[in-house]
């Protein structure tokens, strides 16, 4: 059997869900739809101002109107573009989302008739299938809700997501447990938040109070004055505080200040934001929304047996389609669902993009970027052609080949047995030979002269330190020869002159050059 679950949804305050109520039906028909908001609207007392917005569904919208006639019925402005773009493109496609969000019905009008003038079927287009109320600037003020779409359904269907295919019963137990725990979690939000109003609103209007130096207020009163916009074609409104009042209207439809009143609260010295801002997002209300309970339930086997004045039947059976229900919603063509055309994936891009150095152009180099021209085509080098000999037919001679020298590995018997081991009684080892060789090699070779480093033996010691009766040291010996090395003649130089300086006595004298003029 084939389901559908109907819910209604509350917004309230900081863009946050409130379930109103749910229900189980075999299909989107207008007998369900009706059906469904009869117990609705038992279910709730009067409700006045009220509005609700509903999709692009006709059986819904039929049902609304039938029950709730009083009601300020909306529709979602994200389905009505949805059936929009399939008929109408290019500048008609957008500026429709600017007549949607204006909240004044001379900008609505400015921004249509651009599109009545380009395209005229569009006044008969949404006249005849989208004839609700899709723009701000014709909702309610006293409800204080300015949203265009129902976006918000979409996130209690990615909540849900993973119970979706869980039997009625307990699909419905599940979402009843799901709503206790999270309205117990608020009601513990609220009772730990001070103030007067909500602490997420204050911070939206901090946020909205930067940027603001583009306007220019010009006081009349006290609580009133004008607001010139200097960067949007020098726009002028006027502002009353004591009324909660702006000629742009946003003060009224939302209920909290527009960047105009802003402008002119930032002149006084520590404005009250909560004085402001409506009633409606006040924390006296957050806590009266959470304060009833859920009543908590046992399990089924703990449920009381009933007796049914009539016969439980099985559901009637329904053509069901092949595969696993699916859980996700079906997208449109606009979010790139099936119904639309299917773009290609572009691969990935891994890492930078070169950058071509001759047309600077992302995406190729140099080497091959397309206004090198056509690379010139390699010729293949052609074999030197010799004059044919006469006697061509002649065999040649055999050349023959070269002889290799074959290096073999000496054994003992190739080798001439050294004269000190000719006649030796014991066995001649390897070491023995290898140590005769090298004794008849080293006779053999010429002698080398050896460097060897003088020590004080070798050195003449000079005269001054000969009959000394301590014993010389490097030092004192080094100190001699410089001695005798200064009391040399200096040879002369053309260019250069050579001069000596003394060192002090306790350190060895060093021989320096000095350059100077002549």
């Amino acid at each position: 059997m084939e389901r559908s679950l109907s819910r209604l949804y509350n917004i309230r305050w900081a863009n946050w869900m409130y379930l109103v109520a749910f229900a189980f039906i075999d299909g989107e028909t207008d007998e369900n739809w009706t059906w469904f908001m009869s117990q609705l609207n038992k279910a709730l007392s009067p409700v006045s101002p009220l509005a609700i917005c509903t999709d692009a569904c006709k059986g819904l919208e039929n049902a609304v109107q039938k029950i709730f006639p009083h009601a300020d019925q909306r529709e979602c402005f994200r389905h009505l573009m949805a059936n929009f773009s399939k008929k109408f493109q290019g500048d008609v496609f957008g500026r429709m989302w600017p007549a949607a969000r204006a909240y004044r019905p001379q900008v609505f009008n400015y921004h249509m008739n651009k599109i009545l003038a380009e395209a005229p079927d569009v006044h008969e287009y949404l006249s005849r299938y989208h004839n609700l109320k899709w723009m701000r600037c014709m909702f309610d003020p006293s409800i204080k809700c300015d949203y265009i779409n129902n976006n918000l359904a979409e996130s209690f269907n990615g909540w849900i997501k993973d119970y979706k295919d869980l039997p009625p019963d307990e699909l419905a137990d599940t979402l009843r447990e799901l709503v206790m725990k999270l309205h117990e979690k608020r009601r513990k939000i609220g009772m730990k938040l001070k103030g007067k109003i909500i602490p997420a609103i204050i911070q939206q209007i901090h946020n909205r109070t930067r940027g603001l130096k583009h306007l220019k207020v010009g006081k009349s009163g006290v609580a009133s004055c004008e607001v010139r916009d200097t960067s949007k074609y020098n726009l002028r409104h006027v502002v009353k505080t004591d009324q909660s009042e702006c000629t742009c209207l946003e003060w009224q439809h939302t209920g909290k200040p527009c960047e105009y009143a802003l402008a002119f609260l930032l002149d006084r010295r520590n404005p009250r934001w909560e004085d402001y801002v409506h009633d409606y997002f006040s924390l006296e209300k957050f806590r009266a929304t959470y304060a009833g309970e859920i009543e908590p339930l046992t399990d089924r086997s703990q449920w009381p047996h009933v007796q049914f004045p009539f016969d439980m039947e099985a559901p009637l059976d329904k053509k069901r389609g092949v595969g696993r229900p699916r859980k996700n919603r079906y997208k449109s063509f606009l979010e790139g669902g099936d119904g639309g055309p299917k773009k290609k994936k572009e691969p990935k891009q891994l890492g930078s993009k070169n950058r071509c150095k001759r047309c600077h152009i992302l995406g190729h180099r140099q080497s091959t970027c397309p206004l090198n021209g056509p690379k010139p085509r390699k010729r293949k080098k052609r074999a030197t052609r010799y004059p044919a000999d006469d006697d061509a037919s002649a065999p040649e001679p055999e050349v023959a080949a070269p002889q290799l020298e074959v290096v073999v590995t000496p054994n003992r018997d190739m080798i001439t047995m050294p004269l000190s081991l000719q006649g030796s009684p014991n066995p001649v080892t390897r070491r023995m030979l290898a140590t005769a060789l090298a004794d008849e090699a080293t006779h053999a070779a010429p002698q080398l002269e050896v460097v060897v480093t003088p020590n004080r033996h070798m050195i003449t010691m000079p005269p001054n330190l000969q009959g000394i009766p301590n014993p010389v040291t490097r030092r004192m010996l080094a100190m001699a020869l410089a001695d005798e090395a200064w009391q040399q003649p200096t040879p002369t130089v053309k260019d250069t002159t050579m001069a000596y300086d003394m060192a002090s006595t306790s350190k060895a004298r060093k021989l320096t050059l000095k350059r100077r003029k002549i």
